[in-house]
C-alpha cells in the first residue's frame, strides 16, 4: 500500500496502524465539533490516452453497462454565493491527518441534508473489514483474524448499541442522496475466498441479529463447486457479493508500473464473472490488497463501479462526509476510496463510531437554522428547501 509501510500487500503488517488506532480512540473520550472542513469538489480524471487504450490486449472483454445508481448532479444556484458555506462537522477522534472529505456542492448537500424522510443529520455507517475466523482457544498467528468469541463479542456489541446492517445498494443511495438508512448502520465486509468462514461463523450470527454482510469475492480463480458454494449462500437472501480483483495476488496489486492490461482483467473481470456466475452486476471495488492508484480509479469509473473501499482505517461514513488519509485525498475522489475498520479491533471502535455520531448530530442541531438560512440566500428559489 502506498503511503503507509504497514499496509503491504497482502495485509501483513498492519499491526502497528491498529495499535495506533486503539490507542487514538481509547484516549479520545468524545467527538468535538471545530474549525470547518474544506468543501472538496472531486477533480476529473482525463479520459485514457490513445496509448493506454492500445495497450489493453483483448485479456477480457469490456461488459456493458446497464444503469446504476448515478451520483447527484451538482445543484447550480441562481447566483453566486454571497458568503462561504456554512462548515462541516469535524472531530478530534480521528487521527492525525485524517481530513474529512465532502463530494457534493453545498446547495445539493444541504438541500439532501434537511428534506425529510432523508436521512438525519448524524446517521453513520462503519465499514468492518474481515478475512477469517480462528474457533476460540486456537492460536492466531496473523493480525487479520480474529477468534470466534471476539466475532461474536463484537457483533453482539454492535447489536446492543443499535446498529443493523446495510446492503451496497443502500449505501450508495444514502452517500449519494442521503437516502434513509438506521442511524446506526453497519456494513460487514468479509475479504477473499471466505465462503466456509460466513457459513460457518457469520451466517448463524447474521441469522440471530436478522443481518446481512457482503462478501469481497476474487472472482478468477473459483471453481463451479465454489461457485455454487456463493449462490447457496447468496440464496438466504444475508449475502451480496461485491468485486475484489479477478486474480488478487501479489503480482496484480496495483501500483504505478501496473500494466494496462492487468489493471482492465483485475478490475473489468469480476464484472464479468459475477454477470456470468450470479445474474448481478457488482457496484463496489474492494481494492486487492488495499492498494489503488488514480488510473485504476479511473478504470474502476469507467467500468461502472461507483464506490469503493481500501484497507486504511479512517473512521465511520456519514453523508456527504468521508475521512479520508493523505494517500486517499490525492485521488480526489472519496467515493472510491471509503474506509474500513478491521474486524480485529471492531469492539472499540463501533464505541468511538457512536461518539463521532453523537457528537454530529449535535452539531447538526446547533447549526441548523444558520444552515437553512444559507441555502434560502445562496441557493436556486426553484427548488426550495421541503422544510420550508
Amino acid at each position: 500500500m502506498k503511503g503507509l509501510s504497514f499496509l503491504g500487500p497482502g495485509h501483513r503488517r498492519y499491526g502497528w496502524g491498529v495499535l495506533l488506532l486503539v490507542i487514538s480512540l481509547g484516549l479520545s473520550a468524545c467527538a468535538t465539533a471545530w474549525g470547518a472542513t474544506p468543501w472538496v469538489t472531486p477533480t476529473a480524471l482525463a479520459p485514457p490516452t490513445a496509448s493506454a487504450t492500445a495497450a489493453h490486449g483483448s485479456v477480457l472483454p469490456t461488459p456493458s453497462l446497464p444503469p446504476t445508481l448515478a451520483p447527484t448532479p451538482s445543484f447550480s444556484p441562481t447566483a453566486r454565493p454571497t458568503s462561504s458555506p456554512p462548515p462541516l462537522f469535524q472531530t478530534r477522534q480521528l487521527l492525525s491527518g485524517v481530513i474529512p472529505q465532502s463530494y457534493l456542492d453545498p446547495c445539493t448537500y444541504l438541500r439532501l441534508r434537511w428534506t425529510p424522510g432523508n436521512a438525519a443529520p448524524g446517521t453513520i455507517v462503519v465499514p468492518f473489514m474481515y478475512h477469517s475466523v480462528r474457533q476460540s482457544g486456537r492460536p492466531i498467528r496473523d493480525n487479520i483474524t480474529v477468534s470466534a468469541d471476539y466475532l461474536a463479542q463484537s457483533l453482539n456489541h454492535a447489536h446492543d448499541l443499535g446498529f443493523q446492517t446495510i446492503t451496497m445498494a443502500e449505501l450508495a443511495a444514502f452517500l449519494h442522496h442521503n437516502a434513509y438508512i438506521p442511524p446506526r448502520s453497519l456494513l460487514i465486509i468479509v475479504d477473499d475466498r471466505s465462503q466456509g468462514t460466513v457459513r460457518n461463523h457469520f451466517l448463524p450470527l447474521l441469522e440471530k441479529y436478522d443481518w446481512t454482510l457482503t462478501m469481497a469475492y476474487i472472482t478468477g480463480v473459483g471453481n463451479d463447486r465454489e461457485w455454487q458454494e456463493i449462490r447457496d449462500l447468496v440464496a438466504t437472501g444475508r449475502v451480496d457479493v461485491q468485486a475484489h480483483g479477478f486474480l488478487h495476488n501479489a503480482e496484480t496489486y496495483f501500483t504505478e508500473t501496473t500494466p494496462e492490461d492487468i489493471l482492465h482483467q483485475e478490475i473489468e473481470g469480476p464484472i464479468t464473472a459475477l454477470e456470468t456466475h450470479l445474474g448481478t452486476r457488482p457496484r463496489a471495488f474492494i481494492w486487492p490488497g488495499g492498494n489503488f492508484t488514480a488510473r485504476a480509479i479511473q478504470i474502476a469509473r469507467q467500468a461502472g463501479y461507483d464506490l469503493g473501499f481500501t484497507a486504511y482505517a479512517r473512521g465511520p461514513l456519514m453523508f456527504n462526509w468521508v475521512p479520508l488519509g493523505e494517500p486517499e485525498q490525492a485521488m480526489h475522489d472519496p467515493l472510491m476510496v471509503l474506509p474500513r475498520y478491521w474486524g480485529t479491533t471492531a469492539y472499540v471502535n463501533l464505541d468511538a463510531a457512536v461518539a463521532i455520531a453523537e457528537a454530529a448530530q449535535a452539531f447538526a442541531a446547533a447549526q441548523r437554522e444558520q444552515e437553512l438560512a444559507w441555502y434560502r440566500q445562496n441557493c436556486s428559489a426553484e427548488d426550495p428547501l421541503p422544510v420550508e
